[in-house]
């Protein structure tokens, strides 16, 4: 029984150091994820430095009233360019691209508000009104240079203790060259520890095949819920609990969890029909925004695989909103005050053993234990021949 004892002991501890030795040397996948990792539930806002910039008296007085929503997670937004969909160059723009020096001093003060940091790193293409940045096509001098620009801020990141890091945002387009995203995500692991998501767009993430590379999947939920301008709140309810038990059918085939990385309605008059729309004119209305919003929440947030939401959007401009706007922003609006409700309200999502993901994660692949078993059985038997001689 001792021998039996030492030998589970010896697989154990090789096992465990074989997988510390596969991932520094990259012998494992390339896509190794971070140590100790475990989804966690996220009561998130977007946030953007518009009007005033990050570093600005503006801005912390805007993050400390986001606080008190009880938000928990931030996801704090910097914008670089392109001169058009087919350009390859991606650059700086003063007037869009927060200064880094700006861009940490709101991750501090998140930080000191109690708040987590997602770093969202997004880029545009100039004719923004003309042209989405999910028609950008892929392309190798493309990905060479996304590469280079996200490097720069997952190194950024990790300087700056940022909780969560999202690798790219509705690049629609470049989703099927699945080897090149591959390999952005290698490069960003080697730079940044923690947990990294991908935001896709709502028809899009089901076709994705590098989930794998992940922690979570990030999905931009701007999902149609009507073709009417004025729908009950049955309707909604509906509309919303049909996307999620779609997403609740899919995600068995995937087992990640799921966070909206962006999720939001503006306050207008049938924007339910189009979420995504930021363009259009629209008509106040507050009630259409509280009501999606409201059975957003219901339909959501009991579900397993749901581990949370960042509503679109929150500006560094504490004024921002109020009740004659029509953007997406809930600030100083009705349903700032239904989203603290549903914040202050504790959601804990129970955790089952598998097993099967342990043994990946942790590197004993069934060839190492064989290995290992053999060495360790016949060094024993050995020992035992010798005491019997």
């Amino acid at each position: 029984m001792r021998d039996t004892d030492h030998v589970l002991k010896i697989i154990t501890l090789v096992g465990l150091l074989t997988a510390c030795l596969s991932i520094s040397s990259g012998a494992l996948s390339c896509h190794a994820k971070p140590i100790g990792f475990e989804p966690v539930f996220q009561k998130g806002m977007s946030y953007r430095h518009y009007p005033y910039p990050y570093d600005s008296s503006f801005s912390n007085e805007s993050l400390k009233r986001l606080a008190e929503t009880n938000t928990e997670y931030v996801a704090i937004t910097v914008w670089w360019l392109q001169e058009n969909i087919s350009a390859t160059q991606i650059y700086r723009k003063p007037s869009w691209t927060a200064a880094d020096t700006a861009l940490a001093t709101a991750i501090a003060k998140a930080h000191e508000l109690g708040m987590k940091v997602m770093l969202k790193p997004m880029v545009d293409p100039e004719d923004v009104h003309s042209h989405w940045r999910g028609e950008i096509p892929p392309s190798q001098e493309w990905f060479a240079n996304y590469t280079s620009f996200l490097i720069s801020y997952a190194k950024f990141a990790q300087k700056n203790s940022v909780d969560l890091f999202c690798v790219g945002c509705e690049f629609k387009a470049t989703e099927r060259d699945a080897a090149s995203w591959r390999q952005v995500i290698d490069e960003v692991r080697r730079h940044y520890t923690g947990p990294l998501t991908y935001a896709a767009t709502y028809d899009s993430f089901q076709g994705i095949t590098w989930w794998d590379t992940l922690d979570y999947v990030g999905i931009d939920a701007y999902f149609p819920l009507t073709n009417k301008k004025d729908p009950t709140l049955d309707e909604l309810e509906q509309a919303w609990n049909r996307i999620a038990d779609a997403i609740e059918a899919w995600v068995s085939t995937i087992k990640k969890p799921i966070v909206f990385t962006e999720v939001g309605y503006r306050s207008g008059d049938g924007n339910n029909i189009d979420p995504a729309n930021w363009i259009v004119t629209l008509n106040v209305d507050l009630q259409e925004q509280s009501d999606c919003h409201s059975v957003a929440f219901q339909a959501l947030w009991n579900r397993p695989w749901f581990y949370g939401c960042y509503w679109w959007i929150w500006e560094s401009d504490p004024n921002a909103g109020g009740l004659s706007d029509t953007d997406f922003t809930p600030q100083n609006k009705p349903v700032e005050q239904l989203i603290r409700s549903w914040y202050a309200t504790e959601r804990h999502i129970e955790q089952t053993f598998d097993f099967q993901k342990l043994v990946l994660y942790v590197g004993l692949s069934t060839a190492s234990i064989t290995v290992v078993t053999l060495i360790a059985t016949r060094k024993f038997g050995n020992k035992k021949q010798m005491h019997q001689s």
